[in-house]
């Protein structure tokens, strides 16, 4: 399994930047295509494990609400928001405990937990409007640094520092989009051309990266930021894409089903986006989520996804994958891809993908 993360010195913290930080200089867009420039580039995926499809012990946190994480011995970490504890397996797919319970003491959930993310020590565990609990990775509690806020989305670094977008309105943060959180505490927080309160979509995104530079990739557009980290983090660029599914069924704020990114990685062979839109064949009809109401057919019937691989030196799509189920993202601590299905009977089951990247005839893989 390959882990990238940021060392220690591609991330400062000195106490003389905690605090605000100044704003970057504004980036212009740089509009790019998403036609495939590599026909040589196929991406292929393979099943790693299946968790649920049956009834027994912590079956019942497997749905397509549940966050995953991969810990440092390879434990597949699940939370969902309905229960305040963490569901622990193993790569076999079999349940082995769970951590936490509801509380406000050491170790305890008193919130609805948002993502659960890995680094080589800590594993990060992050409620809404409760800020984050440090657990090492015997579960036993570490620390909790409390803020308003929710984190939807986080990337980890080897230094144990946590980077993610989201709206935190203290006087730290103000204006603010991107934070690092080190271990002991301490938050930085960078702005950029945008403010998290001007940003376009909506106030989260999904943060990836390696030792050289972070991406941040919008929840519901097309743009991608790339932060370089040395010698301390900037806004270096950022692109506009023109993606002809999100195009095609964009129906406007409010609308559903609409097209949206569910994940990233980089590695590399590149930065991997994973997002879906709706199912051309769907036969209902979209409608505004604001005046009530909801869909009531089943979430593989309504959507596709696909899974493209950028250049990170251009933004060009060096290849896409196409498949007719629902892909969640990317697993933290891992480069497996969260695949949603249900049996005949309605039971909700994960398989966890390892995408690769190989050369050979063929442009869009289907599945």
């Amino acid at each position: 399994m390959t882990k990238l993360f940021v060392p220690a010195a591609a991330v400062l913290l000195p106490v003389a930047l905690i605090g605000v930080a100044p704003p970057s200089a504004a980036q212009q867009p740089l509009r790019v295509s998403s036609e495939v420039v590599c026909a040589e580039c196929v991406i292929t995926i393979d099943t790693v494990v299946t968790l649920g499809g049956l009834d027994g012990e912590g079956m019942e946190v497997i749905t397509k609400y549940s966050d995953f994480a991969i810990d440092a011995r390879e434990r597949i970490l699940v939370a969902h928001h309905q229960y305040r504890s963490i569901y622990v397996f193993d790569m076999a797919g079999r349940f082995l405990r769970t951590v936490g319970r509801e509380g406000e003491g050491p170790g305890e959930f008193s919130m609805i937990i948002t993502d659960v993310n890995v680094g080589p020590e800590y594993i990060h565990v992050f409620e809404v409007l409760n800020g984050r609990t440090l657990l090492d990775h015997d579960f036993e509690f570490v620390r909790r640094d409390r803020f308003p806020g929710q984190v939807g989305h986080s990337f980890v670094t080897e230094s144990e520092v946590a980077a993610f977008v989201a709206n935190i309105p203290s006087p730290s943060a103000v204006g603010h989009r991107l934070h690092f959180l080190d271990p002991s505490g301490n938050m930085v927080s960078h702005g950029g051309s945008d403010s998290v309160y001007h940003t376009r979509g909506t106030l989260s995104a999904i943060v990836t990266g390696n030792e050289e530079s972070l991406w941040v990739v919008e929840w519901d557009s097309t743009r991608i930021s790339r932060w370089d980290l040395r010698p301390k983090p900037a806004l270096a660029r950022i692109w506009e894409r023109t993606v002809d599914e999100w195009e095609r069924h964009d129906y406007g704020p409010g609308v559903v089903p609409r097209p949206g990114h569910t994940g990233a990685m980089l590695d590399e062979s590149g930065l991997w986006i994973v997002w879906r839109v709706p199912d051309p064949d769907w036969g209902g009809r979209p409608f505004d989520v604001r005046g009530g109401g909801e869909i009531s057919d089943p979430a593989q019937d309504i959507y596709d996804s696909w899974v493209e691989l950028l250049d990170p030196d251009t933004g060009e799509t060096l290849a896409r994958y196409f498949d007719k189920g629902i892909l969640l993202g990317f697993v933290p601590g891992s480069r497996y891809v969260k695949a949603y299905h249900e049996t005949e009977a309605g039971v909700p089951y994960i398989r966890l993908l390892e995408p690769r990247l190989s050369r050979g005839a063929g442009g869009a893989q289907e599945r």
